[in-house]
């Protein structure tokens, strides 16, 4: 399990071809599902199967709460005393700044203009080498940070973005318990960089010119009397949901875009049909992308999308049995024990995805010959549990990633692509990235040698892609 981590969880499924199996470990039990049917039914149970206790134990570790936060969170963390516990309340509490409407649409527009601010600099730039994972990192801290945080953003700061960078690469040692190690003295210390500022951030009240979704999160960590140091630690932390997937994800997409002639011409004829020309002021031409358009009428550049998400997935949703539990009937789980459902399982399944499950294929999601089961894409997770922020992190990777195709080419400084490239990830990262990055080099499209202006718009007819069975409306709806 160390050593091959996830996809160890694949080579089980392949010699067992069990629905499901136990992995008996030195006191506990871990049952791993392979069975799509049997992953509604543990969704289904999200209170004998629960998400929650795990979720706070794990808060609790990476965080370095105090002990009284620490009591707080880890009270009544499944509803054992009604439904008012911290943890049991949060997803409840954000949901509505990240649902589809007038708030995810508010923050949107705010990553869309920094998207194009962003890159119509980089446009004035002849030739750009960079690393392309390091130098998408750069852009997407930039852009998500401005859009969650407002214009006292702490991570305009280079130091906190070095703080956050250093915070990461020891929170397998936190979750571990092994805060004594280099990699987890070095988290630690990061992260009571990064809380000092989060802490003035919110004594000065600036998040208060945030998204909602900041304030909805301090307004809940208030409410259950969260000290203020503590919910700057939470606040710190969280980079890890608004940056960890985005980021790989849209290196992935480009990766797989610019390095295949076909799928760059498919993207870039779509989504050059969605965009308009405007004079600006002085006579300057300005070319606008209605996103809204792109999620509705770019069938190929949202297949290679959901392709990427299938391919590099690497997340693996877990449940604690909080009561002895007959899953559907016919499997014993027992009190206290741990349940796994490793999304990389459903995603290279043969039996979902057919025998070429382990070939990139960019147009794989415009097939319609069946329709795909549900649970065999599980990137966000499922059940009352799935990611509330998926529509933000959808839209921010699709439009930069069409600004980057219609603005710029893009090729391996070597000269060739590479093929195959080995990926590695953390066991709790969600998504796999490239075990060595590499040098690409970046200029303006070759167009009628005018310097355009780009600007990016949502429509008032905006509406979320499908990105797991809770998206598709019911037949009727």
């Amino acid at each position: 399990m160390t050593r091959k981590k996830v996809q160890y969880y694949i080579t089980l499924r392949d010699q067992s071809n069990l629905p499901i199996y136990t992995l008996r470990l030195p006191g506990s039990r871990i049952y791993v599902v392979n069975s799509p049917s049997l992953i509604s039914a543990v969704q289904r149970q999200y209170k004998a199967l629960s998400l929650w206790p795990i979720a706070a134990k794990a808060s609790v570790q990476i965080a370095r709460f105090s002990k009284t936060a620490s009591d707080i969170i880890n009270t009544n963390t499944n509803g054992e005393d009604g439904d008012r516990g911290c943890v049991i309340t949060f997803h409840d509490a954000i949901q509505p700044s990240l649902a589809p409407g007038k708030h995810l649409d508010a923050m949107n527009r705010v990553m869309l203009g920094l998207v194009a601010v962003s890159l119509n600099r980089l446009e004035q730039q002849a030739t750009t080498k960079v690393k392309l994972f390091d130098w998408i990192t750069q852009q997407i801290t930039f852009v998500t940070t401005n859009s969650a945080y407002g214009p006292a953003n702490p991570y305009k700061d280079p130091a906190a973005v070095a703080a956050f960078g250093t915070y990461t690469y020891g929170i397998s040692s936190l979750i571990l318990g092994l805060p004594f190690t280099p990699a987890g003295r070095a988290s630690i210390q990061a992260m009571a960089f990064g809380s000092t500022a989060f802490e003035t951030y919110f004594r000065d009240d600036h998040h208060r010119k945030g998204s909602a979704l900041v304030q909805a999160r301090y307004d809940h960590s208030m409410e259950h009397h969260i000290p203020l140091n503590d919910i700057a630690r939470a606040e710190f932390a969280n980079g890890i949901a608004l940056l960890s997937n985005t980021v790989p994800n849209t290196g992935w997409m480009l990766y797989h875009i610019y390095s295949d002639p076909i799928v760059l011409a498919d993207c870039r004829r779509e989504l050059t049909s969605v965009v308009t020309m405007t004079n600006g002021p002085e006579g300057k031409p300005t070319h606008t992308v209605d996103v809204s358009k792109v999620k509705t009428s770019c069938p190929i550049f949202l297949s290679t999308y959901k392709e990427v998400l299938r391919t590099y997935s690497n997340a693996v949703s877990a449940r604690r049995v909080m009561e002895d539990h007959m899953l559907d009937n016919q499997y014993l789980l027992k009190k206290g024990s741990t349940v796994l459902m490793p999304s990389p399982v459903q995603h290279h399944n043969p039996g979902i995805w057919g025998p070429a499950h382990d070939a990139f294929d960019h147009r794989r999601f415009t097939k319609s010959e069946k329709r795909i089961n549900p649970t065999g894409f599980r990137t966000f997770g499922g059940g009352n549990t799935l990611c509330p922020g998926r529509h933000f992190a959808t839209t921010e990777i699709l439009a930069f990633t069409a600004a980057m195709i219609l603005q710029f080419d893009v090729k391996p400084a070597s000269g060739s692509w590479k093929r195959g490239l080995k990926r590695r990830a953390e066991f709790w990262e969600s998504t796999l990235n490239p075990d060595e990055d590499f040098e690409v080099e970046v200029r303006p499209v070759e167009g009628e040698g005018v310097k355009k202006e780009w600007a990016f718009t949502l429509s008032d007819l905006d509406a979320p892609i499908a990105l797991s069975a809770e998206d598709i409306p019911e037949e009727g709806h």
